[in-house]
């Protein structure tokens, strides 16, 4: 309980604070759920995979769209982020709880070509370390005919370094959006198409 009470304090911290509850953290949320709300159809049995929950609201969004038809997995290399997450949806009686893994994606045990559809987004592709292993590691869980949700700040994560990605696969780039209403974290979403 006492770290659960921590994680709350956490989401309201001088670093996080600020940022968590800003317009434009707010308005890249609702984008982002829009997004992939008109983007992708829910069918029966959908298996979805987030790569990097965070403070896991994403997650959650995604259990509650999913409800009743499909399942989610989240993954997160921080064990205490995957603690805390996985307690606190047990906690708050989510309706459809994600799966927690926790490793890194770019060395999951996950198996491939086994999701329909792979979210990834935010700061986590850059916090990798790695764009491309990143990128091919959430390709690979990947069924062969799914999609995945790439939505990243174009300050960090250039649209410029996902275009030579694709143009030397079989993927195919759709519905890319770049939205720039906050000049302080302009972002673009994207579908790649395995």
């Amino acid at each position: 309980m006492k770290s659960f009470f921590h994680y709350y304090l956490a989401l309201k911290n001088p670093d996080a604070g600020e940022w968590n509850g800003s317009p434009a953290c707010i308005y890249t949320e609702l984008v982002t759920r829009d997004y992939i709300r008109k983007s992708f159809a829910i069918t029966d049995g959908l298996q979805l995979c987030n790569v990097g929950i965070g403070t896991g609201d994403w997650d959650d969004y995604l259990g509650y769209w999913l409800n009743g038809k499909g399942s989610v997995t989240s993954i997160d290399i921080d064990s205490e982020i995957c603690e805390l997450f996985a307690y606190r949806q047990q906690r708050e009686g989510h309706p459809n709880p994600s799966k927690v893994v926790c490793e890194s994606i770019l060395e999951s045990c996950l198996p491939k070509e086994q999701f329909d559809i792979v979210t990834l987004s935010g700061s986590t592709v850059r916090e990798t370390g790695d764009f491309c292993s990143c990128l091919d590691a959430c390709i690979g869980l990947l069924k062969q005919g799914g999609s995945m949700m790439f939505m990243a700040g174009l300050k960090y994560t250039p649209i410029q370094m996902l275009e030579p990605y694709i143009a030397n696969t079989a993927y195919r780039l759709e519905g890319t959006q770049i939205h720039e209403a906050y000049p302080e974290y302009p972002f673009y979403i994207c579908t790649i198409r395995k």
